[in-house]
């Protein structure tokens, strides 16, 4: 949904006073707007989400409708952040400019590391819930997509700063422009904050640049690259009956962020000043043209990512391990093609993926610590294989109708070769491993079908179904085959199916009402059967199990209000409910606890108003409430992938109170002199210092003030 409308008139215009240089595009409301059959979409515009210090675009998203962000730290990485309806970003698609951001995922489980993806270029966010497009492949939950608008003027620049609480200060400064057929943009930033938890501190900088070269009235080619480099600590546990508790910090748990896991001796674990320091590079090419009748287009892209680890024991203070790794490099190809008609806008295209990494290389191990030292990890370039294509139409059936139909067929192979255990012994204990040659190949059709009728020009009426399917990541493909085997371990009589995709059947139907002026209500419900559900388990000897479970069931409703109350004030607000059920979980050790998956909020509320003038002025206030939320506890930590059925110890659900949340941002003209305006920005995150958990056992940042300034040109 985009939200625009016209300004209001009145009978007679005033003389109106010079305007500075800077003018804001204002975000009004329309709502003749027919929904699309293809999918729901939303919109968001980073300007007038209001970019505090240090935002990611996980913060600009956390009031949309049925998405669930979970943060650890201002910029401590973590693992799946977003869920769209659930799904997280290993079954959903994250784009920048059209190209996949999604890694390899390995050695941390990072598929997107949101705190190393600078928002300075990225103007708009689309969310789109389900898998209904056939335009994006490998996917259940959707696509995040990102975008960059060209620059259109012959010179642009600006430069800010600012500064909030856990010493968190960050300094941006970018520039762009166009002269004839050739246009550039160029962005460079560095953020660092101490953190709220014990050892929590990050700082990084990044670079980033985009150069266009425009041909004829519809030729575009665009060369884009995009640096960051940064150090950040791992949060070190901290408990009140621990020797070492530090009582500037709250109590919460430990995480030492990066793999592979390492086997610490005794109760020792990472201590103080253990870190990794991470370099990442993206690069992408784009060649857009309009090729007989068809709009034509062909993105490659590739990432790389270098990192180091450094961990000190917590009980000596000693430095134990270095290693270097290189935990993603992946690359890939996509192609494009539309042809836009009066009645018919017929798509088709095609796309590559190919996902690897660079092992592990040991560099120090402090001798004598480890009983069984750390092992090198070989490389395993290119170790999966993803191949997609489709066609899809939209079809103006009526004045009332449209209709959305596509067809999508995804291939996927993976081959390597692992080190499987051989057997176990009455204990569980692995007896042996050798080396395992293991394929993967296999195919599916996936149709798509969606349908908008409106009863009346303010009432639309629509429905989408699909099929739709993820295949296994990298490192679930890699643990299926070198994790736990079930089928080895006398102590169990569990064979688990052979390793398969996850294979979907989506249905989401609902209304959008804009019978009131400026004013858009829309109502969804869906539901999702997701068969062959791919789950894994720490615990279970080696280190974790793979397994695809039966099947799990998300049921949800969404009721979603925009409203442009005058001139320069909107609102919205947005409600949620979720439900999820598992079928046939055999290994996780919380089926008798709970039959629903785990971290998720069964019902989300968000509500907020905006003031925005077109000189850039703008105030923000945004509240949040999440409801109450049930983890899996086994032997002392939280288990939310699910709990082993060997640990030695009961597991219990442990829970996560309600919170709210309010946020308040402001923006304003101090001064406008030629061509160069003066900001004065502040704001408050959790006004109410609110006491609350977004993962469990790690405690959310209190009240924070912020302040900074920028300069436009």
């Amino acid at each position: 949904m985009t939200i625009s409308a016209p300004a209001v008139s009145g009978a007679e215009e005033p003389e109106q006073p010079e305007q500075p240089a800077y003018q804001m595009e204002e975000i009004v409301f329309t709502g003749a707007q027919i929904p699309s059959p293809e999918a729901d979409t939303q919109t968001i515009r980073m300007e007038s989400a209001g970019r505090a210090v240090v935002t990611t675009v996980p913060d600009a998203m956390d009031t949309a409708a049925g998405i669930d962000i979970q943060r650890r730290g201002i910029l401590t990485p973590k693992n799946s952040q977003v869920r769209l309806r659930g799904l997280d970003e290993r079954r959903s698609q994250i784009l920048l400019n059209g190209r996949p951001l999604n890694g390899t995922g390995v050695m941390g489980g990072y598929f997107v590391d949101w705190t190393a993806l600078s928002t300075q270029q990225i103007d708009t966010v689309d969310i789109t819930k389900g898998a209904f497009s056939a335009k994006h492949g490998n996917s259940l939950g959707g696509a995040v997509s990102m975008t960059s608008q060209a620059p259109d003027k012959d010179f642009e620049a600006s430069i800010s700063t600012g500064y909030k609480r856990y010493n968190t200060f960050s300094a941006n400064a970018s520039v762009s422009g166009r002269q004839n057929a050739f246009a550039a943009s160029l962005s460079a930033g560095h953020k660092r904050t101490d953190g709220h938890l014990r050892n929590s501190g990050a700082e990084r900088t990044d670079v980033s640049g985009r150069f266009h070269y425009f041909w004829g009235d519809d030729g575009e080619l665009q060369l884009s690259l995009r640096h960051s480099t940064g150090d950040y600590q791992m949060p070190v546990e901290n408990r009140k009956n621990t020797a070492d508790y530090d009582s500037d910090f709250p109590e919460h748990a430990g995480d030492y962020l990066a793999g592979p896991g390492i086997k610490f001796p005794g109760e020792d674990s990472h201590g103080d000043r253990s870190f990794f320091h991470k370099e990442r590079t993206e690069a992408d090419f784009r060649a857009q043209k309009q090729i007989g009748s068809l709009d034509s287009e062909l993105i490659t892209y590739i990432n790389y990512e270098d990192r180091t680890d450094t961990l000190y024991s917590r009980q000596t203070g000693e430095k134990i391990l270095e290693r270097d790794a290189v935990p993603d490099r992946s690359w890939g190809w996509k192609t494009n093609f539309a042809r836009p008609g009066k009645d018919h806008q017929i798509g088709f295209g095609a796309e590559g993926n190919y996902q690897g990494y660079g092992g592990t290389d040991n560099t120090y191990i402090r001798p004598g610590y480890f009983p069984k030292p750390p092992a090198d990890v070989d490389d395993d370039w290119d170790a999966t294989r993803w191949h997609g294509v489709y066609v899809d139409d939209t079809w103006g059936v009526s004045q009332k109708t449209d209709v959305y139909a596509g067809l999508r067929y995804d291939d996927y192979k993976g081959d390597r070769t692992v080190d499987a255990v051989t057997g176990y012994n009455a204990a569980g204990k692995p007896l042996g491993y050798a080396d395992r040659d293991v394929d993967f190949h296999e195919g599916v059709v996936q149709p798509k079908l969606g349908l908008v009728y409106s009863l009346q020009p303010w009432l639309s009426l629509y429905g989408r179904a699909g099929r739709a399917a993820r295949f296994p990541d990298n490192p679930a493909f890699y643990w299926y085959y070198a994790g736990y085997q079930p089928e080895l371990d006398s102590r169990t009589n569990i064979t688990r199916k052979d390793l398969t995709y996850e294979d979907a059947m989506q249905y989401e139907a609902g209304a959008e009402y804009t019978g009131l002026k400026n004013l858009t209500l829309s109502a969804t419900v869906y539901h999702y059967r997701v068969e062959n559900y791919i789950r894994w388990i720490f615990g279970y000897a080696p280190s974790r199990v793979v397994y695809n479970v039966d099947r799990v069931d998300f049921t949800g409703a969404e009721i979603d209000a925009t409203a442009s109350l005058t001139k320069h004030i909107s609102a919205f607000a947005n409600f949620a409910w979720q439900d999820t059920k598992k079928h046939g979980d055999v290994l996780d050790a919380s089926n008798t606890l709970s039959d629903s998956l785990p971290e998720l909020p069964e019902y989300k509320f968000n509500c907020g108003l905006s003031w925005q003038r077109p000189d850039g002025a703008m105030a923000r206030v945004k509240l949040r409430w999440v409801d109450e939320r049930q983890v899996p506890y086994l032997a002392g930590t939280a288990s939310p992938d699910g709990a082993s059925q060997f640990a030695g110890a009961t597991a219990e659900l442990r829970e996560m109170d309600d919170f709210v949340t309010v946020d308040l941002f402001f923006k304003y003209p101090v001064f406008a002199h030629l061509d160069c305006t003066g900001f004065l920005t502040g704001g408050v995150e959790n006004l109410m210092d609110e006491t609350y958990q977004e993962e469990y056992d790690f405690p959310a940042p209190g009240r924070s003030f912020h302040i900074g300034a920028e300069l436009v040109f």
